[in-house]
């Protein structure tokens, strides 16, 4: 998948304005507050419907207006064309269109355009809450499995549900009988989730490895998914993890009503990052756990073009920055080979095969 072109319209900086990278390696550079990570932005916008900082739809809209459009035109492997547009208003909320047909719920479009991205704030993926690292697992592996999505959305909805029924239980405002029900629908769902999981950790594994080694020099990865109602080697079929867990949530039954919350599952899951068998939380440098984040998220590169038969954009912001010129090296030669790549900078790089294009020339 790559971008032709992308249009803003009173979006943050860019109150007008037409970008259209190449097809290969772009390195965007300029001072800071420039509007380069806006053009990141905006791609994902069209990609994944939000900002991938996390960051309101209303702090995107220029200063003194009142929405803000974006217009993306993309195409596939297949050369086929696709229009991509979301526009943002204080009054009427978002909207996006594909191809001029609006698109009812935005999880629909997930995966239309697959997208990795990286910024500084993923280092939280290491040195954050679990909460960091399940949302890094449901981003990556919702543009893959339409069916994973669905699963996650309706887990989400019941598990409110139940915590909000729990609650009833404990102020003897609801029966028990009831939660029996509930459970057996919600731990349906969490079975899909937690073998998605699973099987996504083990096969991103080899690519996770293979790209640090690179980055590096050597050093040797682990990733662990931590399961709080099964053992860790424990990978059974979906339909006994579903009993698992529910007879996990039975035995906890009198505990979970008392706090009025759910005890396990995969909203309570994690993972544990390791470089050469050492927890990279507690023990590896801002350096390493920099380089591993940017590792793993080149590994989805080859995940993704696995599953997909597509390559992603790859949106990389401030890629550069905290690394030596040795690991610098090592990245460039890594994303020569990727396909469409967004790298913005402070500073110009040039090679062959990098497109470097001043934010201040374009705007």
């Amino acid at each position: 998948m790559k971008v032709r072109q992308i249009q803003f319209v009173h979006f943050r900086n860019h109150r007008a304005f037409t970008f259209e990278p190449g097809d290969g390696l772009n390195i965007i550079y300029g001072s800071n507050g420039s509007g380069k990570t806006t053009i990141l932005e905006g791609i994902h916008y069209c990609a994944l419907t939000k900002s991938f900082l996390s960051i309101y739809d209303s702090e995107f809209v220029t200063y003194g207006k009142t929405f803000f459009l974006i217009n993306g035109l993309f195409v596939n492997v297949k050369e086929k064309l696709t229009s991509i547009k979301v526009t943002y208003s204080r009054d009427t909320g978002k909207q996006v269109s594909v191809n001029t047909r609006n698109v009812p719920t935005f999880s629909e479009h997930v995966g239309t355009v697959p997208c990795i991205t990286f910024s500084p704030a993923d280092i939280l993926i290491v040195n954050g809450a679990p909460a960091e690292r399940r949302r890094f697992l449901d981003k990556a592996i919702s543009q893959m499995d339409v069916k994973y999505l669905q699963a996650l959305i309706q887990y989400r909805r019941l598990l409110q549900q139940r915590n909000a029924l729990l609650l009833l239980i404990r102020d003897r405002q609801a029966d028990q009988n009831v939660l029996d029900i509930l459970t057996e629908q919600l731990v349906e769902k969490a079975a899909i989730i937690v073998y998605a999981r699973r099987e996504f950790i083990e096969g991103i594994m080899p690519c996770v490895i293979s790209k640090l080694r690179i980055v590096s020099g050597g050093e040797n990865p682990s990733l662990t998914y931590r399961c709080t109602f099964q053992n860790d080697d424990d990978v059974p079929h979906k339909d006994s993890m579903a009993n698992h867990l529910f007879g996990h949530l039975k035995a906890r039954r009198s505990e979970e009503i008392a706090r009025g919350q759910t005890a396990a599952g995969p909203h309570r899951d994690d993972i544990l990052f390791a470089l050469d068998e050492k927890e990279i939380k507690k023990y590896a440098s801002q350096g390493q756990k920099r380089t591993f984040i940017i590792s793993l998220k080149l590994a989805l590169y080859d995940y993704f073009q696995e599953h997909q038969k597509e390559k992603p954009i790859c949106l990389l912001d401030d890629l550069f920055s905290e690394l030596d010129s040795k690991r610098v090296s090592a990245l460039l030669s890594i994303l020569a080979d990727f396909g469409q790549t967004l790298i913005t900078s402070t500073e110009k790089r040039t090679a062959s095969y990098i497109n470097s294009v001043n934010i201040h020339d374009l705007i």
